[in-house]
């Protein structure tokens, strides 16, 4: 029987409450949390109560000294996240930690040197799309299936998130220390998908809106990206639309085509067949804390920040010249 590994959790939030912890319920073999610290006490206490009744902390150095911890989950505002996960690898832990990886490039940069330094530990990104059903299926799909070269993806993501919204609430997107606004720390999830169906990007173009302060320097945005591939994709994302809601993604390949509207999944091929599938989901993240686990019992370290970095710089670089087509860098 392979080892549990024994997690400490760093934030208390409602993305820690809501998202993390019934994720970890279902993969109770492979993970097992055992402290939880936020520096809000009676936080800390309640996930302690909802976990169980295990050890709560109100600061990280506490729960970080404890030797029995193998890895934390850092579940914190992306403004402390290097902060947070420079003191997890100088205690020895490996570590996950939210989307998006860091603030902007320089703490992205910052974030990657962090992970070379400790080669050691695993370092991971908690992207969740990246594991999504409907991801893993359309690869599977496109790898499968005679469907032909993917060279085409167009997704709409339109809502209003109101300031009660309680992913949004504590406001921290509004910060100037997040300049990218709720449009990166969205943004990062649709751009994880167009890499891992289209393969890099390398070109790319932004146009924002900003609209409502409160979600950020930029709360919306337009972005055309160019693959290494010659796959192309549109990504209209805006989150204070007026009267108007639409989360839709369509994928076009040579010999058929996809669309995924959240719920279900419809696979149309040239010949004439459809196929629609839909199945019970929690957007990937019982299946990232899976890959997390299995990272860290194979005991030989290794990091996808890179990977996060990736999904970062197509808006972080593009931002920087509104308008203008970028080839992008390192």
């Amino acid at each position: 029987m392979e080892k549990v590994v024994r997690l400490g959790l760093i934030g208390c939030g409602v993305a820690a409450r809501e998202l993390h912890w019934p994720a970890l319920c279902q993969v109770g073999d492979a993970l097992q949390l055992v402290a939880v610290c936020n520096r809000s006490a009676d936080k800390a206490q309640a996930m302690a109560a909802l976990a169980g009744g295990i050890d709560w902390y109100n600061d990280w150095q506490s729960l970080l000294a404890r030797e029995d911890i193998d890895a934390v989950d850092i579940v914190l505002p992306a403004t402390l996240n290097l902060e947070a996960t420079r003191a997890a690898l100088a205690a020895g832990k490996h570590v996950l930690v939210e989307k998006p990886l860091a603030t902007d490039a320089d703490e992205a940069r910052a974030m990657l040197a962090l992970a070379a330094a400790h080669p050691e530990r695993v370092t991971f990104v908690a992207e969740n799309f990246r594991h999504a059903w409907f991801v893993r299926r359309l690869r599977q799909w496109l790898a499968e299936e005679d469907t032909g070269r993917p060279y085409a993806l167009h997704w709409h993501a339109m809502d209003t998130m109101t300031h009660d919204n309680r992913y949004i609430v504590s406001g921290w997107r509004g910060s100037q220390a997040f300049p990218g606004g709720l449009l990166l720390d969205a943004g990062v999830h649709y751009v994880a998908v167009v890499r891992a169906l289209l393969g890099e990007v390398v070109e790319a173009s932004i146009d924002v809106s900003s609209v409502d302060p409160f979600l950020g320097r930029y709360d919306g945005g337009s972005l055309a990206l160019l693959t290494e591939h010659g796959a192309h994709a549109s990504l209209n994302l805006y989150f204070s639309t007026a009267g108007h809601q639409e989360w839709r993604m369509v994928l076009l390949a040579e010999r058929g085509s996809a669309e995924f509207d959240g719920a279900t999944l419809t696979l149309r091929h040239g010949d004439g067949r459809v196929l629609r599938e839909t199945r019970p989901d929690d957007q990937g993240y019982a299946a990232e804390f899976r890959a997390f686990a299995a990272a860290i019992r194979a005991g030989k370290g290794g990091s996808d920040f890179a990977e996060g970095w990736r999904d970062m710089r197509v808006i972080c670089q593009t931002l920087a010249q509104p308008g203008t087509r970028v080839r992008l860098g390192d």
